[in-house]
């Protein structure tokens, strides 16, 4: 499974502070209370993983998922020619393991670390164990491969788009739907570079610059060096309709 530099986290019984103020409907285990969250903590493996090193590795056997506890993961895959094209980044409360979580399969996609990252891994025996065990954990896994298909049904249709504009600002409005904050303020996407948002859209750096530079200009966003953010959701909407 690509693990090989995992480490133990000392105490798996306790869950990281970061999935408990998580948002509903993607996140597994904001869904539960205290004693699934218990069953589910003590039934799983924590590990950490250091920057760059792998939780999953494209076209390896699958064994469960990864639940994130803190930091961030990306999931990639090899396209042609070696290019590898960059499909989603997950965050504390996400899993990357889908779309085939039980059963006898191989992974679609890669998925690895960015920054540090600690993570609960659920092997298929855990998990068919936790479905039997626990309705609600059952209930909030089946949750989160609808969000996880929506968001790979989303990623499609942006690379289906005729125009790398119209591409780049489907998928931000969608990052904006995903970040379960205030649609009528300022909405944080974190840390979101213009290589990464190339890869996700299949476009050049150079055109993803010049487009955010005219939305940033038109005040629709603020860029840093550490955090994208959407100043005005509706204003972004209205850049597709145009």
């Amino acid at each position: 499974m690509g693990r090989g530099h995992a480490h133990e986290v000392a105490d798996p019984g306790e869950p990281c502070a970061e999935v408990q103020g998580a948002g509903t409907g993607r996140y597994v285990l904001k869904a539960l209370d205290k004693s699934d969250l218990d069953l589910v903590m003590r039934t799983g493996r924590l590990a950490t993983y250091q920057n760059r090193e792998h939780l999953l590795r494209e076209g390896e056997p699958a064994n469960g998922i990864h639940v994130i506890l803190s930091g961030i993961v990306e999931s990639t895959h090899a396209g042609t020619q070696g290019r590898e094209l960059m499909l989603a980044t997950w965050e504390a409360g996400d899993f990357v393991g889908a779309p085939y979580i039980l059963g006898n399969h191989r992974h679609s996609w890669s998925a690895r670390a960015l920054g540090r990252v600690e993570a609960l891994h659920l092997d298929q025996d855990a998990i068919r164990r936790l479905i039997a065990q626990s309705p609600s954990f059952a209930v909030a896994l089946i949750e989160c491969l609808g969000f996880k298909g929506e968001t790979y049904s989303m990623l499609a249709q942006t690379l289906a788009g005729q125009k790398a504009a119209e591409r780049l600002v489907l998928l931000l409005v969608k990052l904006c739907e995903n970040a379960a904050q205030d649609e009528n303020g300022p909405i944080s996407l974190g840390r979101l570079t213009q290589a990464n948002l190339a890869r996700m859209i299949g476009a050049t750096r150079q055109s993803i610059s010049l487009i955010l530079n005219r939305l940033q200009d038109e005040g629709i966003i603020t860029t840093g060096p550490t955090k994208m953010v959407v100043n005005d959701l509706s204003a972004l909407r209205k850049q597709v309709t145009d």
